[in-house]
């Protein structure tokens, strides 16, 4: 049975734009290592929202740093802060509770670079509007900080796309092997690390494991998912033998990784008083406006979205980990689609029949095919083959074996003025996708009452511009 679950917001997705220094994910990638050091929290999580705090000398190895008044820090109330604040970015602001070493040389530089580059969180933030809601339910389910929103920010500046020299994928630059370890499914037809619900659910399981893993403390868990646990564990080792430090700030890490923390640290400053700082913040509707409909088996991504009144291209730009025109065969998929057209997609799906959900079949290469003749053969176009195949030519070899597009169904014979006599065997959800209209559209324009009452012989509205 399908499920539907509100999660997250709009649909623009912006091109990819040039990140701070070193932001991009590196060749270290992320490292599975075992073992585990006990080590005090450098950002204990506070009980409730609080100001900047001092840090002790004792606490933070030898170094002292001050607080920062914010003309800011007294004007927000923790309470209710998601029904008040109708800014997505200042609402999750409001939950932020890891406490920041605002004078720290690292954190000022990333700060000023934000200060420096509004373009940049504009273009983020663009990026981030389908997604951000999403990922901010899947934190608070599990109580974590929420500081960890900001880190596809830091990781792909919000691309689903985001591909590293590194290897790393999506919005959480997951490794291949990171991810499969925590969950993440692979195969021809689909990549989990480009999924925004299975990746989201990855990601924040590594750091749950990273976090345990350095007992407690987030900011070498967050090193750690940058550059690889037993990198950082090898550096508090070095630290501890020479008798220094073994905080975060006095570790001997990579350059990307003395930097990562601080930039997540500085935006997460900037967003908590952006009045202190000038900072113009972007808006984005504090509402959920995606939502996410679990289907069984395999399912034609073009159909789907017909099914759904979504734009073919908007479904698929939603849904990135499908790598072909098709969800995979080996496993049910969760299918993001705009809030408003949830409903009328889930009811299409129910009602839709089992042999009407796939529209590929497979194909093996022969000597003497080319594409040409293989689209005649099966009624359908070379440019149909292109694209359920992701090829980029015609070229095919002998024994490949392609996902040939079922020749597409002729609609039946329509009135003139937009009415369709229903036949045996018709379903609501089959004629909407013959049509190109939705379930919803249908029910209103007929005045039925559900999509279960309809019968052979019918006349049924199928065009807005009817009767």
């Amino acid at each position: 049975m399908r499920r539907l679950c509100i999660l997250s917001s709009a649909l623009l997705l912006a091109g990819c734009q040039a990140m701070p220094a070193d932001s991009a994910r590196h060749p270290y990638g992320h490292q599975e290592t075992g073992g585990g050091q006990a080590h005090s929290q450098l950002y204990p999580k506070a009980a409730a929202y609080s100001s900047l705090k001092v840090h002790s000398k004792a606490a933070d190895g030898g170094r002292y740093y001050s607080k920062v008044p914010h003309s800011s820090d007294n004007r927000r109330n923790p309470q209710h802060a998601e029904a008040a604040q109708p800014n997505l970015w200042l609402a999750l602001a409001d939950q932020m509770q890891l406490d920041v070493p605002l004078d720290h040389p690292r954190v000022v530089a990333q700060r000023n670079w934000y200060l420096k580059h509004p373009a940049y969180m504009r273009s983020v933030s663009e990026r981030a509007r389908p997604f951000l809601y999403l990922i901010k339910e899947e934190i608070e389910k599990r109580n974590m900080p929420m500081e960890l929103v900001l880190l596809p920010v830091v990781e792909s500046t919000f691309d689903p796309k985001a591909y590293s020299r590194g290897h790393a994928a999506g919005l959480w630059q997951m490794l291949q092997g990171t991810g499969r370890n925590f969950g993440l499914h692979y195969d021809s037809w689909y990549d989990g690390r480009y999924d925004i619900m299975a990746s989201t659910r990855a990601a924040l399981d590594y750091l749950e494991y990273l976090h345990d893993f350095f007992d407690g403390d987030w900011s070498h868990a967050l090193a750690a998912y940058n550059s690889g646990e037993g990198r950082v564990q090898k550096a508090i080792k070095a630290n501890r033998r020479q008798g220094k430090p073994t905080d975060y700030w006095s570790l001997s890490l990579p350059k990307e990784t003395q930097n990562y923390l601080p930039k997540l640290l500085a935006l997460a400053d900037i967003l908590k008083h952006p009045g202190h700082y000038g900072m113009d913040v972007p808006e984005i509707p504090n509402r959920p406006q995606l939502a996410v409909v679990e289907v069984e088996g395999q399912v034609d991504l073009n159909m789907a979205a017909d099914l759904a009144g979504v734009n073919r291209g908007q479904l698929r730009a939603l849904n990135p980990a499908f790598k072909r025109t098709a969800t995979s065969p080996a496993r049910n998929a969760e299918i993001l689609v705009p809030v408003r057209h949830a409903q009328s997609f889930e009811l299409a799906m129910a009602d839709l029949p089992e042999q009407d959900r796939k529209s590929f079949q497979r194909y093996q290469v022969r000597g003497g095919d080319n594409l040409g003749l293989i689209a005649r053969r099966h009624g359908t176009s070379v440019d149909a083959i292109r694209q359920a195949n992701n090829l980029r030519g015609t070229t095919i070899r002998v024994g490949q074996t392609l996902m040939v597009p079922n020749a597409a169904r002729p609609a039946p014979a329509t009135a003139e003025d937009g009415v369709y006599l229903v036949q045996a065997g018709d379903s609501l959800s089959a004629i909407a996708s013959r049509f190109s209209v939705t379930i919803s559209d249908l029910l209103r324009w007929n005045r039925l009452s559900d999509q279960h009452s309809l019968r052979a012989g019918q006349k049924l509205i199928v065009s807005v511009n009817s009767g």
